[in-house]
């Protein structure tokens, strides 16, 4: 296979969040065989990244004894043969029914940043030429920081959870849950600290860790955000965990992410291999079903021993 062109390699990480078809999770080897073996590593505590010249793979890890995940990659677009100007790519995105969104500028003379809403990635540009793409594994959700009194409150209101049973917990949601045109923001600010917790309280890590998947299938349950939200929040936690953490809910994290895919493995491996034969909403639908299956595969695998 030919290497893409430098305006194909650019378009494909802004409409896909992947280079020649591999996203920054994917294993070493395929990334080496794909890229070159010939890359450079650069680590500073708990962040590295590979350099394969126009390409990089960013990672992080939980601690200096968990493993390394991959975040996402940056097109070194600067680095390409050839320059590819800002309006070419906005083209090119058109054609496959993408667009680029601009964001709220920055200092006077810094370069711009547009991102694609369908993927999350990010293309910086200066003087109409773009000079790096990042293209995440999966899109940040919007959790607004809350105010310092209704952090308080939300941490109160989760402790009063974490003892309870699974039933007497329905009971809680039940008596609190706002009606429709307010539910979303009320998940978000709910959610929003159990992360801190669980890092904060590293004795109960593995319960706060479980009352956190309970809350995240209630969300789906009760349809809080679209599906395409709720697995970028889903897999934001699932890649947040400890590797004891999640070793303790291995059968959840397997059952409720094989529950959500949006399709079955043979439709997902049917789909045409060339991205650009895929509709917008394929697209969507094939990455969510690939970041389930990445958690059923690596928690499946510890349910069955």
């Amino acid at each position: 296979m030919s290497a893409p062109s430098p305006l194909d390699l650019c378009v494909e990480a802004l409409a896909t969040g992947r280079v020649q078809g591999l996203s920054a999770d994917a294993p070493i080897h395929a990334l080496a065989a794909t890229l070159g073996a010939d890359f450079a590593v650069h680590s500073s505590g708990d962040a590295m990244y590979r350099d394969f010249g126009t390409v990089e793979c960013h990672y992080e890890r939980l601690g200096p004894d968990e493993p390394w995940q991959g975040r996402f990659l940056v097109v070194r677009a600067d680095r390409l043969p050839a320059p590819v100007r800002l309006d070419d790519l906005r083209e090119e995105l058109r054609r496959v029914g993408q667009s680029l969104q601009p964001l709220p500028a920055g200092r006077h003379g810094a370069p711009d940043t547009l991102r694609a809403p369908v993927t999350g990635a990010t293309a910086t540009a200066e003087d109409g030429v773009v000079v790096a793409i990042a293209a995440p594994v999966w899109p940040v959700p919007d959790s607004p920081a809350l105010p310092e009194a209704r952090w308080r409150a939300v941490c109160d209101s989760l402790g009063e959870l974490l003892p309870l049973t699974r039933t007497e917990r329905a009971e809680w949601l039940a008596d609190r849950v706002p009606d429709s045109a307010e539910a979303a923001e009320w998940w978000v600010a709910l959610l929003h600290p159990l992360p801190a917790l669980r890092f904060r309280d590293p004795q109960r890590a593995v319960e706060w860790a479980g009352l956190e998947i309970w809350l995240l299938d209630r969300a789906a349950d009760a349809g809080a955000w679209s599906r395409d939200e709720w697995v970028w929040r889903w897999m934001w936690f699932v890649r947040s965990l400890t590797q004891r953490a999640a070793a303790k809910h291995a059968a959840d994290l397997t059952r409720i992410s094989l529950a959500a895919l949006p399709m079955t493995v043979a439709q997902l491996y049917g789909l045409p291999p060339d991205w650009r034969a895929l509709s917008v909403p394929d697209l969507k639908r094939a990455r969510t079903a690939r970041a389930l299956l990445s958690v059923a595969t690596a928690y499946g695998a510890r349910v069955m021993g």
